[in-house]
């Protein structure tokens, strides 16, 4: 397989169409682009390049890997840009949006490890459960919790969030005993407006019910301290009730009863150009650890 070099190599060959030309482009003797490019069509076993003494041209075969040699140099060009942004330490305001739960229950340490990677960048943080248009608003990033669409966005997904349903012991001792979903219609059940339903499956099994809401909100937060509080049986985010779970201070129910999970998806928009916070703020996700999300037994995010 060729290498990342010669890859390059050929796509500056293809533009300027000899290898003189780009041998004064990239400092190199013609005769050492020559013999690299040999050596390349002799690994793949495919001629790439048609030769005459005063022009080159591509083969059927070179038209071919030109296109995937043209990704790898955008490729490679980009990272070396993202590199050379992170070492001229990188300063700005970045702009993030998240729904209300996850700016009150993961934020705070996950931007706490960004700002103190990257000192001179400030974080304007807009925690709301509206989706807000991004380019209109100039948000940079947006962490949302459902389906994500954009033809100018790029969407990368983050985790699947966890829901689990809780109670705490002073409600359950109180309570008649809940051996599957059915039994919830009895019980108080507390409700966010967007899970008027809940759907839980165990195997091939599926069971959908209304419960009827002894209180309903958007918030989850909410929801929590409502549970924490005896008020009744929510159905949570695993990052929101984990801790309380931990303590005892909440008790998973039904643990072989599965809610579907949600996506977490991080949204920015599509530019050619990043300032160096933005690159900074990519880099510092691409390292991260969401496992808190899906529920699982995996490091916290940086600079838990």
């Amino acid at each position: 397989m060729g290498s990342a070099d010669d890859m390059i190599l050929l796509a500056e060959i293809a533009e300027v169409g000899s290898f003189t030309a780009a041998g004064v482009r990239l400092g190199m003797p013609k005769s050492t682009i020559s013999q690299r490019i040999a050596q390349l069509e002799e690994r793949l076993g495919l001629r790439l390049l048609n030769r005459s003494t005063r022009h080159v041209s591509l083969t059927g075969s070179g038209q071919v890997y030109l296109e995937h040699c043209r990704r790898v140099r955008a490729e490679v060009a980009a990272a070396n840009m993202a590199m050379s942004n992170l070492r001229e330490q990188p300063i700005g305001t970045l702009k993030i949006t998240c729904p209300e739960v996850t700016a009150t229950y993961f934020m705070p340490g996950f931007l706490r490890g960004f700002t103190e990677r990257f000192p001179r960048i400030a974080i304007e943080l807009i925690a709301t459960n509206r989706h807000l248009d991004i380019i209109r608003e100039g948000i940079d990033f947006a962490f949302r919790v459902g389906s994500a669409s954009g033809g100018d966005l790029i969407i990368r997904r983050i985790s699947a969030i966890k829901r689990v349903l809780v109670a705490s012991p002073t409600y359950l001792e109180a309570a008649e005993p809940i051996a599957a979903p059915k039994d919830l219609v009895r019980h108080r059940c507390l409700l966010h407006d967007a899970q008027p339903e809940w759907v839980f499956s165990n195997g091939d099994t599926q069971v959908a019910l209304r419960p009827t809401a002894v209180a309903a909100t958007d918030s989850m937060g909410f929801l929590l301290q409502s549970a924490l509080s005896d008020g009744g049986i929510a159905l949570l985010p695993a990052y929101v009730c984990q801790p309380s779970i931990a303590v005892g201070r909440l008790i998973a129910l039904l643990p072989t009863w599965m809610a579907p999970s949600y996506e977490m998806s991080l949204i920015f928009p599509n530019r050619k150009n990043q300032s160096s916070a933005q690159v900074a703020f990519r880099s510092y996700v691409n390292t991260c650890s969401f496992a808190g999300f899906s529920g699982s037994s995996g490091p916290e995010p940086t600079g838990y």
